[in-house]
Parts: structure tokens; C-alpha cells; sequence
């Protein structure tokens, strides 16, 4: 053991001595020139310095030539980049570090192909040692300025040394840095980072959220304005975000000016968590930086109106709760909080705005532009949120209010559906005051931070054409709430060049019935048994196996020959009838393809009827097939009365058929959103 001890303090005495020996040598001064091609670095030089074999080292620069010397020192690197001082401080050789930066200072500054100094790696890799050694070397030459700039030299990712440490998450090394140099905490890096704001986001675990951080605030002077200081993004923004509570009870302490910091888009913290949905961060925020909640951002708009953007009924809460009247948040274009909500289709925020009896002055309210909620729901095609309002007996009592351009929530509703029609469509959209283009796309016009979110109320969303679908029922529900009072008459009139569509081409299916149905008479069907073998068949075992019988087939072929018969005598008077509607004037006409599409319905219907009794009697033998031949024929039967409405009622009318279909979807979406919550 004592031979143990005496051998290695040996060779530390030997190590200490061959270094004073390095020390007090001397190399020719060397004057490195960046225009020189760079040359691949001899391996076993990288393998000196890497496992700081100083002593190897330096025999071999002291062997050189010194034109060799230079180029070994200024010109050969590794495949990174790295001169000898990079590798020795990467993987933290303290003495050929040393060695190296008293012989070659001009290597302390040397860059790597990434803009890398040695500080850099040596902060990267976590080597504290060799980051005091390169520290103190670099306080020892040049002027204070000159220390700092090389403190503060940055990469090609505009990362400084902290800024490589906290991504690292070396929390000494970063302690160290900082002590040197306070103002490396305000620095930004290309994606406008500093280090204070990557110590938010680079914390994985409550307890590295508090010792990054808390060593940044503990190096913060007092007196320093961090708020103006700070470059790049809000730390604030980045704790909210991540949902650092401990973080943010530090800030709130410590540097509560902090707190009032913005982002890109001009929003505070407070927008931030509202963007977000979070409640808790929301609550802590109102308390402890109430101006926030009326500040702007950029788009013009407060906190509770970007929660509104998002859909959040918590966070709304949370703003209406601590405020006496709710009615004061107004964003830049005087929108209340319905005006935002129906903007942008938050239907569940509607609901609970509309269920609050406080807030009952806002229903009705006009914005800068003259618009109710009403109208903006109409306006964007917001189906659901429209409907939402309609209901309302509020809503309903000034539901034909008129805006700044002098249109009632239906008039704009079937201003969009003229326009979004023809886009859809593909034909040209008509210009003029009542169909202006600015209305279809929502990218013309400042959205103010509400417009286009994506919800169970924005089909598309976004920047793009509004939703066909969602315009046509917006138009449906207000046509039975807010539509013009007006005789049922002018519902079927139609124009001269639908009227000659509509002839031809229930002409032409009319016709096609009446052929068919004649066939079919000429044509009866008949069970596929040959007479007499049924019963010849029939054993007391197979009795349920056995299909109708004859008598039940004969009463079959007579139901199928009547419901042939009305639909061959159907489709023939509706071609009489439009055969005779060329021949008198377009009112009468209009009702004539009515009464004709009647009859082409009934005789669809009947002719579907009788083919259900045709492959009845065909298959017969089988009782089963029976049942189901004609529990499926009744299916279909419901589904073509369905589909066949259209043809039936004008298409003036048709808005109607959108109401049920509007229902059922207000009904799914509704069910989706409790199995949801």
C-alpha cells in the first residue's frame, strides 16, 4: 500500500515538474493567417491533447520546424474544425489548456467550421476546470471590454457559452459564467433566446425548473432593468407555456416587471395562458398583473377575447369572475364578448354568455361596424353559434336589426350564400354593393384575433373560402326565424329558363316510367316452382321451410299489377300535363311542373313498390327471403321519400330541407361534446 502511494505521488512530482518545465519555455511567436488552407490534424496530437498528454504534446511541437509549427498550431484541425486548444478543452485537459493558451493566446479566440471557441465546447461538455482556466488566461491579456467580447462571442446558432451550458443543463458551469458576466443572461441567440429563457424551457422536472432558474435570479443585480434589458422571447411566456408554477411564483417575487414583458405578436402572459387554456396560470396572472387583462396585442385584442378565440369557457369564467361588469372588454373594433365568440363560432362560449343573466346587455350590442353578435355569426357562417342565438328571446326581440351597411343578420346571411354559391360552383363572382367579394374570403379583412379557429363550427378554417355547407344552414335557420314575411306563392315561381329545365327533364324521366311500367303488365312475374310440385313437396318436417302459397302469390301478382297501374297512369299524366305547359303562361306553368313532379314522385314510388312485390313473388319458395324483400323495401321507401323532397318542392324553397339536416347535427354535436367532457 505505502509502494502504491509513494509511486503515484512520484509520478505526480514528475508531471508537476515536466509542466513548470513547459511553462517556462518559450516558442516562436506565430502570426496565423485565416486565408491558409486548412489540413486534417495528425491523430496522435489529437490524442495529446485529448488526454491532456501535455508533456507528448509539446515534444512534438518543440521537434517542428517553426513553419511547421505554425501550420500544427493555426492550420491543421480535426474534421469539426478543431485546433488543439478545441479538443483539449472539449474533453477538459486542464494543463495542456493551460500550456496551450500561455504559448498561443491567439488560439483563445480561434473559431471551429460551426463558429465555436473552445469556451464554447468546454461549456457544452460541462468541464468547469477548464472553463476557470480559460477564464483566468483570458482576464490576464487585453482590456476589460476585450474579456467581455470574449465572453459574449456567439456561434453559428448565436449561442454564447451559457447559452451551450443551460442547454446542457451544467448547472456549475452556468453559475460560473454568469458570475463573471451578469450580462450573458440577457442575451439572444438566433431564435431569439436568451439563456434566462432557455433555463424555463430546457427544464425536464420540477427540480431542474427551480435550480437553473434560481441561479439566473440570484445573479440578477437589483438594480437592473430586466425588462428592457432582456433580449429576445419572454421567459414568462416560456413558464406559462410549460406550465412552470414555481417558476412563475419566482418571477411574481422577484421580478415582477417582468411579468408586463410581451412577445412577437404583442401579447402578455396573460394572452399566453389564455391562448393556452389554463386556468390555474390564468387565476395567478389576473392576480398578481391585473393591467394585463386589458392590454392589446398586436391584433387588438384582450386576454379573454383570445380565450374566447380558443374556445375556453374555464378561462372566460375566470376573467367574468373577477371583474363587476364583463361588458368593458372590448377589443379595438368595440366587439364585446359575444361579438367574439359568434365571430368565430365558440357556440359552448355563446351558450354559457347567454345563459348568464349579467351579461344580458351584451346580446344586442353593435360593434364599430354596426354588427350584433347576429351578424357576425351570419356573416362567417357559424351554423351552430346562429342557432344558438336565435333562441334567444333577447336576440329575438331586435332580430332585424340593421348594420352599418344597412343589412339585417338575413341579409348578410343570404348575401354569403349568393357569393359562396357561385365559388363553389366555379362561376364568376358577382361584383356590385350586394355582392361584394370582401365577404367570402376571410383573409381580406383583419380577423383580430378571432376569426377562423378550428372547432365543431369551422368545417375548413383558416385563411380560406367559407364552408358551403355551413353558409347554406346559417341562411336556413335565420330564413324561419329572421327570413322577410312574405306569400307562400312566391315559393314556387320560378324563372322562364328553369321552367324549360324542369319540362325537359321531367319529361324525359316521366316517360321512361310510363315504358318500364307498360313492360312490366306484359311481363308478370311468377314463382320460379313449376304448378302443382309445392304441394307434392310439403311434409309435416319441411312445412317452415316452404315459401307463400299459390293463393298468397296470386293476391301478390295482383298487388304488384296495382301499383304498376298507378304508376304507369302517373307518369302518363305528368307527361300530358307538361306536355300542355309550353302552351300557357309562367305562372301557370310553374304550378303545372309542380303538380307534374308530384306525379313523377307517386309514380317513382309506386313502380319501387311494385319491383318489391315482383322479387317477392320471383323468390317466394323462401320465406325468409320474403321478409326480408320486403322489410328492406320499406328501408328504401322511407330513404327515397327522403332524397325525392327536391323534386317536389321548388327550388326557392329548398332551404328548407337544410333545417331537419341541421337539427340532427346540432343534436350529434351536441352528444359528442358531453361523451367528450
Amino acid at each position: 500500500m505505502e509502494l502504491s502511494i509513494n509511486i503515484s505521488g512520484q509520478a505526480s512530482n514528475q508531471r508537476d515538474k515536466n509542466f513548470r518545465k513547459w511553462k517556462s519555455q518559450s516558442f516562436p511567436s506565430q502570426i496565423p493567417r485565416d486565408d491558409d488552407p486548412k489540413k486534417m490534424m495528425d491523430k496522435e496530437l489529437y490524442k495529446y491533447a485529448a488526454e491532456d498528454k501535455f508533456d507528448e504534446l509539446f515534444r512534438e511541437l518543440r521537434r517542428v520546424s517553426s513553419a511547421e509549427l505554425s501550420s500544427i498550431i493555426y492550420t491543421q484541425v480535426s474534421p469539426s474544425g478543431n485546433s488543439l486548444l478545441h479538443v483539449s478543452a472539449r474533453h477538459g485537459s486542464n494543463d495542456a489548456t493551460e500550456l496551450l493558451l500561455q504559448h498561443f493566446p491567439l488560439l483563445m479566440t480561434r473559431k471551429n467550421f460551426h463558429k465555436d471557441t473552445a469556451l464554447h465546447l468546454a461549456a457544452g461538455a460541462g468541464q468547469l476546470g477548464t472553463i476557470t482556466v480559460l477564464i483566468n488566461q483570458a482576464n490576464g491579456h487585453g482590456e476589460a471590454s476585450d474579456f467581455s467580447s470574449f465572453l459574449e462571442m456567439k456561434n453559428d446558432r448565436g449561442n454564447t457559452a451559457l447559452h451551450d451550458a443551460v442547454i446542457n443543463r451544467h448547472y456549475e458551469v452556468a453559475r460560473f459564467l454568469v458570475s463573471e458576466s451578469s450580462e450573458l443572461l440577457y442575451t439572444e441567440n438566433n431564435e431569439r433566446k436568451s439563456p434566462l429563457y432557455l433555463a424555463v424551457e430546457n427544464s425536464i422536472d420540477k427540480r431542474s425548473d427551480e435550480k437553473m432558474f434560481t441561479i439566473f435570479m440570484d445573479a440578477i443585480p437589483v438594480d437592473v432593468d430586466l425588462l428592457n434589458k432582456l433580449e429576445g422571447k419572454s421567459p414568462v411566456h416560456a413558464a406559462v407555456q410549460g406550465r412552470k408554477r414555481t417558476i412563475l411564483e419566482q418571477v411574481a417575487n422577484k421580478k415582477p416587471d417582468l411579468l408586463r414583458r410581451k412577445d412577437e405578436k404583442g401579447g402578455n402572459p396573460l394572452h399566453c395562458a389564455a391562448s393556452m387554456g389554463y386556468v390555474w396560470e390564468t387565476r395567478f396572472l389576473f392576480d398578481k398583473y391585473r393591467d394585463g387583462a386589458i392590454q392589446q396585442n398586436d391584433e387588438g385584442n384582450m386576454p379573454i377575447h383570445v380565450a374566447i378565440k380558443k374556445g375556453d369557457v374555464d378561462v372566460v369564467d375566470a376573467y367574468i369572475s373577477r371583474w363587476t361588469d364583463p361588458a368593458e372588454f372590448l377589443n379595438s373594433q368595440r366587439q364585446n364578448i359575444l361579438h367574439v365568440a359568434a365571430e368565430s363560432g365558440r357556440h359552448l362560449v355563446v351558450k354559457y354568455i347567454l345563459g348568464n343573466k349579467s351579461l344580458e346587455a351584451l346580446i344586442n350590442e353593435q360593434d364599430l361596424d354596426g354588427n350584433t353578435p347576429l351578424h357576425l355569426a351570419s356573416k362567417n357562417g357559424r351554423s351552430i353559434a346562429t342557432f344558438t342565438l336565435v333562441r334567444n328571446p333577447i336576440v329575438m326581440k331586435r332580430i332585424r336589426i340593421a348594420n352599418g351597411e344597412n343589412l339585417t343578420p338575413y341579409d348578410v346571411a343570404e348575401k354569403q350564400s349568393k357569393i359562396v354559391g357561385a365559388e363553389y360552383s366555379g362561376e364568376p363572382i358577382p361584383n356590385g354593393k350586394d355582392n361584394d367579394a370582401e365577404m367570402l374570403q376571410t383573409e381580406d379583412k383583419p380577423d383580430h384575433g378571432v376569426g377562423n379557429p378550428v372547432g365543431p363550427d369551422v368545417r375548413k378554417g383558416g385563411k380560406e373560402n367559407l364552408d358551403y355547407y355551413g353558409v347554406m344552414m346559417t341562411l336556413s335557420i335565420l330564413h324561419f326565424w329572421a327570413g322577410p314575411k312574405s306569400s307562400k306563392v312566391e315559393y314556387f315561381r320560378m324563372k322562364k329558363e328553369e321552367i324549360k329545365d324542369r319540362i325537359n327533364s321531367l319529361l324525359v324521366v316521366a316517360v321512361l316510367i310510363a315504358s318500364v311500367t307498360f313492360s312490366g303488365v306484359l311481363q308478370l312475374p311468377k314463382s320460379t316452382d313449376q304448378p302443382g310440385s309445392r304441394a307434392s313437396n310439403i311434409t309435416p318436417n319441411n312445412i317452415q321451410n316452404q315459401g307463400i302459397s299459390e293463393i298468397n302469390e296470386g293476391i301478390l301478382r295482383n298487388v304488384y299489377i296495382y301499383f304498376d297501374m298507378l304508376a304507369l297512369n302517373a307518369s302518363v299524366m305528368a307527361s300530358i300535363i307538361l306536355c300542355w305547359a309550353h302552351l300557357y303562361d309562367v305562372i301557370l306553368a310553374a304550378q303545372a311542373i309542380w303538380v307534374a313532379s308530384i306525379l313523377t314522385g307517386v309514380a317513382i314510388y309506386m313502380m319501387c313498390i311494385a319491383f318489391v312485390f315482383a322479387v317477392a313473388i320471383d323468390g317466394g319458395k323462401s320465406f325468409a327471403f320474403f321478409v326480408v324483400t320486403i322489410a328492406s323495401g320499406g328501408v328504401l321507401f322511407l330513404f327515397q321519400t327522403v332524397v325525392s323532397i327536391p323534386l317536389i318542392i321548388p327550388p326557392s324553397a329548398s332551404r328548407y330541407i337544410y333545417l331537419p339536416i341541421f337539427y340532427l347535427y346540432f343534436l350529434f354535436d351536441w352528444l359528442y361534446f358531453k361523451s367528450k367532457n
